[in-house]
């Protein structure tokens, strides 16, 4: 379900908002309305008890119940009169007249007294009587006037007013919300337009700008943008000359590590050492168990590697995938190693999980690899200590550890140790871990080196396998 715009959101608000409002309005509208009808209505009932309770007097001193049927009916004739009762002060009923009315009744009563100052107005005192009864200063009570009269007109007049205010209402809510629609149309039409180029934006049309609007604050922020985005273009241009210019520089350091390894490393140390050798076994029959062809053909063996670990890094690999057996490969490793450093006190543990675990691979290249991290790691454990290989396979990922009990890694390092040229030893061309790196990475696989505990590292390789 696609989520509702700012417009409809804004539009759907302020009607509610306008609504609710009205709503209220006229609630308490109605609810004054009927307080103000009540009372005057019954101000008006209590009028007309008072002007019988006047009239009744003198007919309620001498029993005068025809008088008083009279009096009563003319009261009845009222639209809203449903009862009218006449009592003497004993409580007797002289009259009681009364109609069928629809709706609820109330009754309002007033006392019948005989005035000994005929200068009183009964229709304005209000006062009681030791027995309970309305009683004025100067007169005796004589009598009651009870009247009985409905609401039913004044409720079905609140009801009318009622729907006429909820129409008013609604159409009020309905002219209210077409006037904010189109007050709030052309705000949320430009900020759309931001929106829209904030996505361009987004998917890298760095060249869209915003028109600036008619309102003034959208106009403002328009031109914020506009400039911001001009900040950023200037920003990004910026970065991309220091970036070609850092990748300048970087290709110029690296062709001069290049040249000046290949000048001092390679051209005059092995020309040198060859021409020598040749002459010297030559000239002197000398075999290589003699100390100085020893030492020759020793730099010469490590010039060649040298060379060879830079080539091969350098130069661009395609590795070739066929499904090759990693526990098979790995122990051929580890049985070559130890044949190659059999004299070295070093011994390599080694824990190999149990089945087949095949995958595509191109064996040469992850060979070359593993064995330049098993080499770093009897590079570091030196003339004496042990090296631990560990593997195995878990969730259709190949685990291979290789752990040493040298001196570790300084940590400041732990970040450099994969990078081409980087090393530590004085012999070490800095090429071995990179082109781990690189291999395991061609494989779509993850390499990570890190301290142990209780001194020595730990590299971590993990590959994607299919386990038979």
């Amino acid at each position: 379900m696609k989520t509702p715009g700012i417009h409809p959101r804004l539009f759907m608000a302020a009607f509610l908002l306008i609504c609710t409002t009205t709503l209220i309005l006229d609630v308490l509208g109605v609810r004054i309305t009927r307080e103000f009808m009540h009372k005057r209505f019954n101000d008006r009932i209590m009028f007309l008890a008072r002007y019988l309770a006047l009239n009744s007097e003198v007919g309620v001193l001498i029993g005068d119940r025809q008088g008083l049927n009279v009096l009563a009916l003319n009261l009845l004739g009222e639209e809203d009169v449903a009862r009218v009762v006449i009592l003497d002060d004993q409580g007797n009923h002289l009259v009681d007249q009364k109609r069928e009315v629809p709706g609820p009744l109330s009754i309002v009563k007033t006392p019948v007294t005989f005035k000994k100052n005929r200068g009183e107005n009964i229709l304005f005192q209000d006062s009681r009587t030791p027995f309970g009864k309305y009683k004025q200063p100067g007169e005796d009570f004589i009598g009651e006037v009870h009247v009985s009269f409905t609401t039913y007109g004044i409720e079905q007049l609140i009801k009318e007013i009622t729907f006429k205010f909820i129409w008013f209402s609604m159409g009020l809510a309905v002219v209210a919300g077409i006037v904010f629609y189109f007050i709030s149309r052309p705000i949320v039409k430009e900020v759309k337009q931001l929106a829209v180029t904030a996505r361009q934006v987004g998917r890298g049309d760095m060249e869209v700008r915003v028109r600036p609007g008619k309102i003034p604050e959208t106009r403002s922020l328009a031109l914020d943008f506009n400039a911001m985005l001009d900040s950023l273009v200037k920003s990004r241009d910026a970065f991309d000359r220091v970036n070609q210019e850092m990748i300048k520089q970087k290709s110029l350091a690296e062709v001069g590590k290049f040249s000046l390894m290949v000048a001092h490393e390679v051209k005059n140390p092995l020309a040198i050492i060859k021409s020598s050798l040749d002459i010297l076994k030559k000239d002197h029959h000398l075999s290589s168990k003699n100390t100085m062809v020893s030492y020759m053909e020793d730099e010469i063996w490590r010039l060649n590697q040298l060379i060879e670990d830079f080539l091969l890094f350098a130069r661009p690999i395609k590795p070739t995938f066929r499904s090759v057996d990693l526990k098979a490969m790995l122990l051929s490793i580890v049985e070559r190693f130890e044949i190659q450093q059999s004299k070295a006190p070093g011994q390599i543990k080694l824990a190999v999980s149990s089945g087949l675990m095949d995958a595509k691979a191109d064996r040469d290249l992850l060979t070359r690899a593993l064995s330049n991290i098993i080499k770093n790691a009897y590079d570091a454990v030196g003339d004496s200590g042990w090296i631990e290989i560990r593997s195995l396979c878990r969730d259709n990922i190949w685990i291979v550890e290789v752990i040493d009990n040298g001196n570790g890694i300084e940590p400041y390092h732990l970040k450099k140790v994969f990078e081409p040229f980087f090393t530590t030893r004085s012999k070490g061309t800095g090429l071995g871990l990179a082109f781990a790196a690189q291999v395991v990475k061609m494989h779509g696989g993850d390499i990570t080196a890190e301290n142990r505990e209780g001194g020595g590292s730990i590299f971590r390789v993990k590959l994607p396998v299919k386990q038979v």
